[in-house]
């Protein structure tokens, strides 16, 4: 057989090998897709690597309790309206969200005294506040306090339970627990709380929604803007509000506008300049083809081998676009000059870069193979959407585009290729001065990390892009309702009754801790545990038999013996008038076992209930003592997702850093081994200072850098390493140069757009990508091996396939 005819064969035989797996891919995601059991997470902490199985099962039980509390408070929405007809927009607000399907008034409605009493009755000589208790030691001084208490005739507490609790402990522990939880007045059963001499009537509002769900909070959000607008124009009152909700519908309405218009515009310019070169509209077409294959590889990959697909995997996955379009261009370029040239056969072209590209994926891929043994389930499930949706752009470009009819529809107009003939002199003038360019640079960036320290910025704002007015509410709210210092302290448990002692174990350390200005909040104060109520009833049992009490129930002219212990437990707490409060305070959650790293996890897993509860702390922030304590509690956290999510940022940012160095060696072995030690090192060089030479730039604009600047230099660097392998493997010719020219100005155009996001994750992002394909751009070419000598002699133009003239750039090895 003939080599063109063998060829042949060999072609058809790679194409339906091709055909044969992309349908078993295609089959495969759509039963992924479409029945698959993975789900979309948005939970960031959720990413967050454990550092030993014990801690792992302690770590997911404290934080799927805060998740569930951090639900809770997603789906509420607080709003306070003030002025002088603030109660008839109350009601016109309550009567109205009604009729809001999923949106509920949840003004607590506050219960009658003498039903409060009646529900403790069984339970009067079991509950006692810790001063009562104390002074059961003496009998004057206890004999002081119910005198004391006999006088106050307008205290409703000891009126009403006079009768069946004459010891009045039973009106101590409700006035005392009662006051504690609701601080604020009430006014025809509205909250009500004044600041700066005006009443503002509280109305606390809960949305049944995902505080992450985009199309749900959208439109709540809408709705209730709306009305409160409406009702600030009806009755001339001022309305605030805040909530997660607002923030998470504002955030991606902004979203959306920045991607719909920075998208399209930058979608626009790619395929204008892609018609404006080949002439045609069929490589925009086979670009969108070899992108969508890409995207369904990497797409059917994350979904089989995780079962949770994080949203940031999506976002950061992106990068994907611009390392394909760099595979189509390096591809149409070479077809082109394939087309062009009459002896060509249809697969000439992608022959020629076909080490290229291959050992570009390779490098490529063992780079970002190193981020899937990381920790951090984000970057493995970024690394294996990279590696799968690149191979999938790689079979397409080399099995797929030489059999679509290509030879006579690509050609690159003449005066591009008069440009990149210029653009070339440059390089090759640039390329004679490497070693100083080099030098220069190096020593710029070493300087530069000398004087100006690296300055990382983990805080959370990063990723907000809400508008000045909503954050304004939220200062203002917590002002009005005094949590500006206020913290939660999440308790977790397997039972209620192990619950509510743990939490009087943390109610003691912080009365122990006599911290000035520290106020706490509890269930406690209306629901003790059963111990403490049994140990209560057992000192009001010893008290009785000292006859401690018999002097204040002689002047009362009432005998009473102590009852036997009946206890008072969360179920029956909870079919009393209190209920609302206990489900405040203390809620149920669906515990899942499971492990994050484990990429097959289709065995069903055991979910149980559990309980966790939360108390508060106000005033003063706590004292590093007790946060330490706090801290060292397995079943205990101090709830503060502002301070979580920045840790989680700092977590992935140093991972990030040591996972970087991994696949920069990984990398540098490859170009080593391929080209050689010397070139391998120069390529590493040309890497390494864009990468650097990006991030540096960024501080020096922003004064800071953050995680999503490492993310960025993931893009820098997939672009870097395609870019020299192709310049060291093909020196400085003209397809070469055009076809990296066209990829970093449609990744500028596709990346660099994010800059002007008000975002400022994405805005770093963007600036980051932008400084780094400039640099990539200039720097990538001094790595190649070739060096070149400029000629003026013109040349004949029918070996390049085109019908100008040019000066020709003679290659000297």
């Amino acid at each position: 057989m003939s080599n063109s005819n063998f060829s042949g064969c060999n072609n058809k035989f790679g194409l339906k090998c091709y055909l044969f797996q992309l349908v078993v891919v295609l089959l495969l995601a759509g039963y992924q897709l479409g029945w698959g059991q993975w789900k979309i997470e948005t939970n960031i902490l959720s990413l967050l690597p454990t550092d030993s199985q014990a801690q792992a099962s302690q770590q997911q039980d404290i934080n799927q309790a805060k998740s569930a509390l951090f639900q809770q408070a997603n789906q509420r929405v607080l709003v306070a309206i003030s002025g002088e007809q603030a109660i008839p927009a109350y009601h016109q607000l309550a009567n109205t969200i009604t009729s809001f399907t999923g949106i509920e008034n949840e003004s607590m409605t506050v219960p009658d005294i003498s039903d409060v009493i009646a529900f403790y009755q069984p339970y009067r000589d079991s509950v006692m506040t810790d001063d009562y208790q104390a002074l059961l030691t003496e009998p004057q001084a206890i004999n002081n306090f119910v005198l004391g208490k006999l006088t106050q005739v307008s205290d409703p507490f000891v009126s009403g339970s006079l009768a069946i609790s004459p010891r009045l402990n039973l009106a101590d522990f409700l006035a005392t627990g009662l006051t504690q939880l609701q601080s604020f007045e009430t006014e025809q059963g509205i909250i009500v709380v004044h600041k700066d001499g005006l009443k503002h009537y509280i109305m606390p509002i809960k949305v049944n929604v995902d505080g992450f769900s985009v199309k749900q909070t959208q439109v709540f959000s809408t709705q209730l803007q709306a009305e409160f607008q409406r009702l600030e124009t009806k009755f001339d009152v001022d309305v605030l509000y805040s909530g997660v909700l607002f923030h998470t519908a504002e955030s991606s309405q902004q979203a959306e506008y920045e991607m719909s218009t920075f998208g399209v515009i930058s979608l626009l310019a790619v395929l204008l300049m892609i018609l404006a070169v080949f002439r045609s509209a069929k490589p925009v077409n086979l670009s969108l083809l070899v992108l969508a294959i890409s995207i369904i590889y990497g797409l059917t990959a994350v979904v089989t081998l995780f079962n949770q697909l994080h949203l940031l995997t999506l976002v950061f996955a992106v990068t994907l676009i611009g390392i394909v379009i760099d595979y189509c261009f390096h591809a149409f370029v070479s077809l082109s000059n394939s087309n062009s040239n009459s002896n060509s056969n249809t697969g000439g072209g992608i022959k020629s870069i076909r080490t290229a590209l291959c050992l570009g994926f390779i490098t490529t891929a063992l780079g970002y193979a190193a981020l899937i043994m990381s920790p951090l389930s984000l970057l493995s499930q970024v690394a294996v959407f990279m590696i799968f949706g690149l191979f999938g752009a790689l079979l397409t470009v080399l099995l797929l585009l030489p059999y679509l009819n290509l030879s006579g529809n690509i050609s690159v107009t003449p005066s591009v290729w008069t440009l990149t003939d210029k653009l070339n002199t440059w390089l090759t003038r640039l390329h004679q001065q490497r070693r100083l360019v080099f030098a220069l640079l190096s020593l710029g960036l070493v300087s530069v990390i000398v004087i100006d320290d690296i300055n990382f910025n983990d805080d959370i704002r990063l990723l907000n892009s809400s508008p000045a007015f909503l954050i304004d509410n939220e200062i203002k709210m917590a002002k009005l309702m005094g949590y500006q210092h206020s913290q939660r302290i999440v308790i977790t448990a397997d039972d209620s009754e192990t619950l509510l002692q743990r939490q009087e174990v943390l109610l003691a350390r912080l009365q122990h801790s006599q911290q000035q200005g520290l106020t706490v909040k509890s269930i406690a104060s209306l629901l003790p545990s059963v111990a403490k109520q049994q140990a209560s009833n057992d000192l009001l049992k010893d008290a009785e038999q000292q006859q401690i009490f018999q002097q204040g129930l002689a002047i009362l002219g009432l005998t009473d013996t102590v009852d036997g212990f009946k206890p008072l437990t969360l179920d029956a707490f909870n079919s009393g008038p209190l209920q609302a409060l206990s489900a405040v305070y203390i809620f149920q959650y669906k515990y899942q076992n499971q492990d994050t790293k484990n990429i097959d996890e289709s065995v069903d897993k055991k979910a149980t209930m559990k309980y966790a509860l939360w108390v508060e702390t106000s005033g003063v922030a706590l004292n590093t003592d007790l946060q330490q304590w706090i801290a060292d509690q397995p079943d205990m956290s101090i709830d503060n997702k502002p301070a979580e999510v920045s840790a989680a940022l700092n977590h992935y940012r140093q991972a990030l850093l040591l996972l970087f160095a991994g696949a920069i060696l990984v990398v540098t072995i490859v170009l080593c081994l391929r080209f050689g030690l010397m070139q391998g090192l120069l390529g590493l060089l040309s890497i390494m200072v864009s990468a650097g030479g990006a991030l540096l730039l960024t501080q020096l604009s922003l004064g800071h850098l953050n995680i999503f600047n490492l993310l960025a230099v993931l893009l820098i660097l997939a672009l870097a390493i395609d870019y020299v392998i192709f310049y060291q493997e093909h020196g400085l010719q003209r397809n070469t140069v055009l076809a990296i020219t066209l990829s970093a100005i449609s990744s500028a155009l596709v990346f660099g757009v994010l800059a002007l996001s008000v975002t400022p994750a994405v805005e770093s992002f963007g600036l980051t990508v932008m400084f780094g394909i400039l640099l990539v751009f200039l720097l990538s070419p001094l790595s190649a091996k070739q060096v070149t000598v400029l000629s003026t002699k013109p040349v004949e133009t029918e070996s390049r396939g085109d019908d100008v003239s040019h000066n020709s750039i003679e290659v000297v090895k």
